[in-house]
């Protein structure tokens, strides 16, 4: 398990710096346009890391725990609410019933909505009556380019209130058959959280969280909408997700 992050911002970004690629294209946003190019001073460093003192504010309400089958997973919130986007190992098939974790602890009843064993999307819903609107995240409209920098977020080794969420710093590697590939250092239990440029956006679910360092896969939003399409149009698979090459799941449940 990753070591406690005391300053999550400033450690994604030393862990992010050791693995840059070579200079990329400027990003078209405000944020993400920050430095598309390696770092070259502490200044340069420094941006970024107000850049994402920005956003994580914003979106780090919304990262939630996913609990089911002894196990744990990560998820994003979508919609004020309770609308989960995750991966579809991690939320299995549709009408599975799980434990959705808020940042305060409050555990809520939740199911899967409906998932794509191909492209591994999934969604959960939370089923039980709200009192109040839920904090949520905005989709990128666009898919990132290579180069562009992006950040992490997920619950990797499970659910630790004390230590917070994990954050990673890094780039896109690779836009290989509309599939994200990334830098960003993954662990178990990071399966199913938020991938966002440094405009906050979200870009990406986390899928294959691989042994080496440029391993890891997202699914990309687009996946998401076709899924939201089939959904409507009654034609979800209920197939079930397929095997991962990495363990997804945390065995350590909050």
């Amino acid at each position: 398990m990753t070591p406690a992050l005391r300053n999550p911002c400033f450690s994604a970004i030393l862990c992010g710096t050791a693995l840059l690629a070579p200079p990329a294209p400027a990003q078209s946003a405000d944020g993400a346009g920050l430095l598309a190019s390696t770092p070259q001073s502490v200044e340069d460093l420094q941006r970024i890391e107000r850049q994402l003192q920005q956003m994580l504010p914003r979106v780090l309400p919304a990262l939630v725990c996913i609990e089911l089958n002894n196990g744990s997973g990560s998820g994003i919130l979508v919609s004020e609410k309770g609308l989960v986007f995750s991966a579809a190992h991690v939320v299995d098939k549709k009408g599975t019933t799980l434990k959705i974790i808020l940042p305060d602890g409050t555990r809520l009843p939740g199911k899967t909505t409906a998932q794509n064993s191909n492209s591994d999307a999934g969604m959960a819903k939370i089923t039980s009556q709200l009192n109040k609107k839920l904090p949520c995240v905005e989709k990128a409209e666009k898919m990132p380019r290579v180069g562009d920098w992006v950040f992490a977020l997920g619950h990797g080794g499970g659910l630790d209130r004390k230590r917070g969420p994990m954050v990673r710093l890094g780039r896109v590697v690779s836009l290989k058959n509309g599939v994200i590939q990334t830098d960003c250092k993954l662990i178990r239990g990071d399966s199913g959280g938020p991938l966002f440029n440094l405009d906050g956006k979200l870009i990406g679910i986390h899928s294959r969280v691989g042994s080496g360092l440029e391993d890891n896969l997202h699914v990309p939003m687009k996946d998401f909408d076709a899924l939201t399409e089939e959904t409507a149009e009654g034609k979800t698979s209920l197939t079930p997700p397929p095997e991962q090459d990495s363990q997804p799941f945390s065995t350590q449940p909050s």
